[in-house]
């Protein structure tokens, strides 16, 4: 019985990572630079899972047996669990394909943690089953990095002209109401908050100049109609409206205080 199991890279081009040794009657074809085997590259990634010694890769240091072997450009390895982060070396190294020994229950496994990362396993047949299951994983996979993708853009983007035609005709009427309709309106309630916080904080910075805290204010105005023609998704402002109004007021009270002093 085998103490470990191999995986076996191949890179896009289909030619095997790992030399073979010709027969000595074979002649070298012309032109054709002998390739060299290289040991796979760890990634930053991955560097805070192992514990490297030499080409022995250990989890923890209460591990008695290297859980990853590198041997050439060959990873091997006994522990199943350690197939995804094998997979990940792999992928990272450019490996288009893997090539497996081991038992069933090996390849299978492989297998799926291949089908996770975009990598095929070129010496294993899958039962019906099995190719269902890995496709469950891809699907899986695809959904939560399109959830994560939204989560990073904080908007849904529009599909159809529907919607995009519904998004920029709010978006003027943001613009041609009143900041108190704009507050009354359902609609835009939500946007109206974000420039109510401005009005706030433009009044408190400049208490004297009406016209600049006016500009300030517009520009907001502006940059809401835009964030709601795109689709951006807008929270309700309170808890900042309510700290800049304190700010606004103890300004102010100080204002009074400096005028009561001068006279």
């Amino acid at each position: 019985m085998k103490m470990a199991d191999d995986l076996e890279g191949r890179t896009p081009s289909g030619r095997s990572r790992t030399a073979k040794p010709k027969p000595a009657t074979a002649k070298a074809k012309p032109g054709r630079p002998k390739r060299k085997s290289e040991p796979p590259t760890i990634t930053d990634e991955l560097t805070g899972k192992f514990l490297r010694i030499g080409n022995k890769l250990y989890r923890t240091s209460d591990d008695k047996t290297p859980i990853v072997r590198i041997a050439g450009d060959r990873l091997k390895t006994s522990n199943i669990d350690a197939l995804p982060d094998i997979i990940r070396i792999a992928k990272a190294n450019g490996w288009a394909s893997i090539k497996v020994n081991g038992g069933d229950k090996f390849k299978k496994a492989a297998y799926l943690a291949a089908a996770s990362q975009g990598l095929d396993v070129e010496n294993y047949r899958p039962s019906k089953v099995v190719e269902a299951e890995a496709d469950r994983i891809r699907a899986r996979i695809a959904e939560r990095e399109k959830r994560s993708e939204g989560k990073k853009a904080g908007k849904k983007p529009p599909q159809t002209k529907d919607e995009l035609s519904k998004l920029k005709a709010l978006s003027e009427r943001f613009l041609s109401q009143s900041h108190a309709e704009n507050a009354r309106d359902p609609d835009l309630r939500r946007a109206q908050s974000l420039v109510a916080q401005t009005i706030s904080i433009a009044r408190a910075k400049y208490p004297d100049d009406p016209v600049k805290a006016s500009k300030e204010v517009e520009s907001r105005r502006q940059e809401v109609a835009i964030r709601i023609a795109n689709g951006d998704k807008i929270a309700v402002v309170q808890v900042r409206n309510q700290q800049a109004q304190r700010v606004r007021d103890i300004t102010q009270e100080q204002a009074v205080q400096r005028d009561a002093r001068s006279r």
